[in-house]
């Protein structure tokens, strides 16, 4: 009879043994190869970290059995199509590869990563509670968080010459619509949208558009034909359609902000807390010679 080779680990009596052991840490060699390189010492500190991961995995795998969590099939296709664009055999066969994995292996890894993410959701994001008391601590102490610049919102109109330039202010000052010059004239993208570039705030625009913008005072006003602004692209005519002031967002306004905040930063601290609570109801034994034993992946 062929003896059973020795588990690196066990969890509950489930194994984790050193050809699994080493395909793993195999790929986070590859993963970390420029901050590892040939330096023993780093590569001999990745084998916990590697081995904790597959601890993990394993606890997250007997606890989705307990709780009677699966995927299926549809859902992995789903998943693959996600991720391999086109699906096609030679793209799957290029991300198995990329992955440091055979077809059926990066197939059950995918199976795998949803049926943790299912218990993940179930076991900690849904569980996740913020209080009003939350929301308006966290907003009192990160005001400047939410100190909104001044805003101008503008159409814009671009043309590639003085000419084409002069020719469009001409029907401006003869009170043309701007909104349809610029679906008629305009070589930007944004002439789809009869020129409207929305609210912006300084920095987001180019340089030479803000000097235009943001001199201008008067709403329906439009940048002077005597002061053209010109970039590569050519030249820009503005029309200024409103203007917010410099003001600190209204805590209800901020509330979605903080909310998605929060519980990012709650995701995180109760994951971390109920996996420790996984570690410690379960039995985990570590053969930490066979471990030290191991020199490369």
């Amino acid at each position: 009879m062929q003896q059973e080779a020795p588990a690196l680990a066990t969890v509950n009596n489930e194994r984790i043994g050193v050809e699994e052991f080493q395909r793993a840490y195999a790929r986070g060699l590859t993963q970390w190869e420029r901050l590892i390189g040939g330096d023993e010492k780093k590569r001999d500190a990745l084998k916990p970290i590697v081995l904790n991961q597959l601890i993990d995995s394993m606890l997250l795998d007997q606890e989705a059995r307990r709780k009677g969590i699966s995927v299926d099939d549809a859902a992995v296709q789903a998943e693959v199509q996600r991720l391999i664009q086109p699906m096609d055999d030679e793209s799957f066969k290029l991300a198995a590869q990329q992955a440091g994995q055979s077809i059926p292996e990066w197939s059950r890894t995918i199976r795998r990563r949803l049926i943790h993410r299912k218990l993940i959701q179930a076991e900690v994001i849904d569980k996740i509670r913020i209080t009003p008391r939350e929301l308006r601590a966290y907003y009192e102490r990160n005001q400047p968080e939410f100190r909104q610049a001044e805003q101008v919102r503008v159409r814009h109109i671009a043309v590639n010459s003085k000419a084409q330039y002069d020719k469009v202010q001409r029907l401006l000052e003869r009170k043309g619509d701007f909104t349809q010059l610029a679906r008629e004239h305009s070589i930007t993208p944004d002439r789809m949208n009869d020129g409207d570039l929305g609210y912006v705030e300084r920095g987001v625009l180019p340089p030479e558009f803000d000097q235009a913008i943001f001199r201008m005072t008067q709403i329906g006003s439009i940048s002077p034909a005597r002061r053209p602004v010109q970039t590569q692209l050519g030249y820009h005519i503005f029309r200024l359609e409103g203007r917010r002031q410099a003001m600190l967002l209204p805590f209800d306004d901020a509330v979605p902000r903080i909310r998605q905040v929060l519980a990012q930063r709650k995701q995180a601290e109760q994951y971390r807390t109920w996996l420790e609570s996984l570690r410690e109801l379960a039995t985990v034994r570590i053969d930490q010679e066979l471990l030290n034993g191991i020199k490369r992946g």
